[in-house]
């Protein structure tokens, strides 16, 4: 008997037979993403309990069977469910998806890693919660831990979303669990309201790691404003941009824009709202520039949208003055938009798939509905990189974005994203169809080229997925020395997650 078959059999005396999957079906399913994988997975499975995922661990460390954890399995654009290796059997955490705590006065949530956007977003609207959780671009059906941990970006004050978590539980590879911050003391009251405890933080060992299974995370939460002001304006140039983000910034700076600002350019908008025009390019692509130009119409090149919350309408006014005032002789007011603490906003937690659609802008058939990426051979990679709050600094990492999809005949699909008065997210969306032959290595390699070069420029990628080569990202210290010798310490044999941001 194989060190496989012998853990497959001891995980389904662990978990049942039910939840030990190895039908082909579900694999290749699992195999699937939005851009080109050749990794096998030979088998899924599926702990209910921290208890269950320390045995899975358990288990893989003496067969010497790789394992590779997975939440909700949304993670489109950077890898979905797939392994960095071959070989991973996949634990997926779904089944782990209650709410394990809640406090409406301290505005704190504990949850497990099956918790998704949707789930959380409804369950305090049945409450009536005067509060709610930040709310991402991507699927509602995407777990609030794996997100989390990947440092993924969101809407409102808490957009940083990593930035407001705390008291992880997690189980390390060889089995051992342990807690983070205050909660790793007994009957310790603070555990959910004070992120570091006593003595060295360990939070960040397991944000884009390879350390750990995240099992628990208390999650901060935002109390709704009595005044909520939704706005959009339209960028005719981009020279315009560049001195408004130097406008703009300052008000991030001193809270006047306390939620965080989205800059999307006219294909990312247009990639929303519709798909490809095949119809007017005679099945062609890429999109010529004149017919960009066209079908973004008063649109401009690009969009910043963004919200103001207060306390009151007189403060909210204020506010609002400030924003116009700096947008003045720059941006074309396109919306407008008051809203009261119950209104349902992406500012104020709703989750939505509407952004999904960008995924079909290279598709023939409809978006269908719900969206699913992977099932329908939509082609999608993100290329995201850190940028410094500036114009200037934005300029030249937007001339990059800009640039190399357009060498590989993709569209340039930008954004930036102000989650700080300090700091921008560059992010690009490469948009195909996988069902076109050559499309799969074409869009590789602009990935690759477009990483490489926004390196070399010095913006380097704040999150990575499948394709991302952390190996071939240079460092200028002794990080990796450190970083593998952690790593040698809780997985001696080396089974989990092993690739997984070059660990």
């Amino acid at each position: 008997m194989s060190a496989l078959e012998t853990a497959l059999t001891e995980w389904r005396s662990a978990l049942g037979e039910e939840h030990v999957i190895t039908e082909p079906e579900a694999l290749a399913s699992a195999e699937t993403a939005t851009f080109a994988t050749t990794q096998r997975i030979p088998a899924i499975l599926r702990p209910s309990t921290t208890a269950e995922v320390q045995a899975c661990l358990r288990i893989a460390q003496a067969r010497r069977v790789p394992v590779y954890p997975v939440s909700g399995g949304r993670n489109w654009g950077y890898g979905s469910r797939v392994p960095p290796r071959d070989g991973c059997v996949l634990i997926e955490l779904a089944r782990m998806n209650r709410i394990l705590a809640y406090d409406e006065k301290l505005a704190y949530l504990t949850i497990e890693p099956g918790v998704t956007f949707r789930q959380a977003y409804t369950w305090l609207k049945e409450r009536n919660s005067p509060l709610f959780i930040t709310t991402i671009g991507g699927s509602p059906e995407g777990s609030l831990i794996g997100n989390a941990l990947e440092r993924g970006d969101g809407r409102g004050p808490h957009a940083d979303i990593f930035n407001y978590v705390c008291g992880l539980e997690v189980v390390l590879p060889n089995g051992e669990r342990i807690e983070t911050g205050m909660a790793r003391f007994p009957s310790a009251h603070a555990a959910p309201v004070f992120r570091w405890g006593l003595g060295p933080s360990l939070d960040g060992l397991f944000s884009q790691s390879a350390l750990g299974v995240v099992t628990r995370m208390t999650f901060w939460l935002v109390k709704k404003a009595p005044y909520l002001h939704e706005f959009a304006y339209a960028v005719k140039e981009d020279a315009h941009l560049w001195e408004l983000l130097d406008r703009l910034q300052p008000l991030a700076l001193d809270g006047t824009l306390r939620n965080s600002l989205f800059i999307w350019n006219d294909v990312k908008a247009l990639s929303i709202a519709r798909q490809f025009p095949f119809e007017h390019t005679g099945g062609r692509t890429p999109l010529p520039s004149f017919m960009l130009e066209q079908l973004r119409e008063e649109l401009g090149r690009w969009i910043i949208s963004g919200a103001i919350s207060a306390q009151d309408e007189e403060l909210g006014a204020l506010l609002q003055r400030r924003v116009g005032t700096a947008m003045e002789g720059l941006g074309h007011r396109l919306e407008m938009q008051d809203r009261g603490p119950d209104y349902e906003s992406a500012f104020q937690g709703r989750p939505s798939d509407g952004n999904l659609a960008m995924t079909y802008w290279r598709k023939k058939n409809p978006v269908p509905d719900p969206p699913h990426p992977d099932r329908d051979k939509c082609g999608f990679i993100w290329c995201s990189v850190a940028v410094p709050f500036t114009g200037e600094e934005a300029q030249a990492a937007s001339a990059i974005a800009t640039r190399v999809p357009r060498m590989f005949a993709l569209e340039p699909n930008v954004a930036l994203l102000a989650l700080s008065p300090r700091c921008m997210y560059l992010v690009v969306a490469l948009a195909f169809d996988r069902e076109v032959p050559g499309e799969d290595e074409r869009a590789m390699a602009c990935y690759q080229a477009l990483q490489r070069e926004l390196i070399q420029a010095g913006y380097y990628p704040m999150r990575l997925g499948l394709p991302g080569f952390p190996e071939e990202i240079p460092v200028q210290d002794d990080s990796r020395t450190l970083l593998k010798r952690l790593k040698e310490a809780v997985d001696p044999a080396g089974i989990f997650a092993p690739g997984r941001y070059g660990f």
